[in-house]
């Protein structure tokens, strides 16, 4: 049995080829080249074996090129499928097929919170004020305390990424422009420019209607969703203010009313 399983290791080590495991094949093949013949009547308990011997084989080969730590980095891919996975600090990722995400473990646990992504990933961060949460993709830079968030690098030409709870800090990873974006907000990032933009700057109450939320982040900064969304300009002299409200679907004029009221505040708006 022990000649049976070093030669199995070694037939599977020699035509195994990453990302192109096909066991069905690479079994028959061994099966064909060691005399085995299937028995429809009955069946070998030899073969079943050496059957079972070659799967475990490819299995632990498959497991292992999952998760691979190599010079200090750790690098999580996910092939055809959705793949879980738990961060040294106890944030978590979902990745989405044909992605993958690599850090430098000593420095993750240790000196600061950096993943890189390739293709697609939900992100769970635990909050931690002392160490922010970073990830960098090949267009973006997204910059979180705490929060849920989806990051999708998987065009070439385009970045975008979409908040379900919380706050991100989101950029070009080349600098530029930084945007601000709180719980269902979704933004862009095109290759070639330094500004992201901003795609739905609305998110859902739990009745599922649409409402602006903000939670304690300056005024102005309020101020410039409301600008992009209704297409006006929109300042306040009082830059040290910050709002935490959601605001039903209304007329403009109705939402300024509300926070002028609120903050006791004068707003100026401009038709664009």
């Amino acid at each position: 049995m022990k000649d049976l399983n070093e030669k199995c290791l070694r037939f599977v080590l020699h035509y195994y080829q990453k990302n192109k495991l096909n066991t069905q094949k690479a079994l028959h093949v061994f099966k064909e080249r060691n005399q085995f013949t299937d028995k429809p009547k009955k069946k070998s308990p030899f073969l079943w074996i050496a059957s079972g011997a070659v799967a475990a084989i490819l299995l632990f080969i498959a497991i292992y090129t999952w998760r691979n730590t190599e010079n200090g980095w750790t690098e999580i891919v996910a092939y055809a499928y959705p793949v879980d996975y738990r961060l040294p600090d106890s944030s978590s990722v979902t990745l989405f097929p044909h992605s993958s995400i690599r850090f430098q473990s000593h420095i993750y646990q240790h000196q600061k919170r950096e993943v890189r992504i390739k293709g697609k990933g939900f992100f769970s961060i635990q909050r931690n004020p002392l160490r922010p949460f970073t990830v960098k993709g090949n267009l973006s830079q997204t910059d979180v305390l705490g929060t849920r968030f989806t990051i999708d690098e998987s065009q070439t030409d385009t970045a975008f990424i979409t908040v379900e709870s919380g706050k991100v800090q989101w950029s070009a990873n080349k600098g530029g422009e930084t945007v601000i974006l709180s719980q269902g907000m979704s933004a862009q990032i095109i290759k070639g420019s330094s500004t992201p933009e901003i795609i739905n700057h609305k998110s859902n109450d739990n009745n599922g209607n649409d409402v602006f939320h903000f939670d304690n982040i300056p005024l102005q900064e309020a101020l410039d969703t409301l600008s992009l969304y209704y297409h006006v300009q929109l300042k306040c002299i009082n830059t040290d203010k910050r709002l935490t409200a959601t605001f039903e679907k209304k007329s403009l004029d109705e939402i300024i009313g509300l926070i002028e009221k609120v903050l006791n505040v004068n707003i100026e708006k401009t038709e664009k």
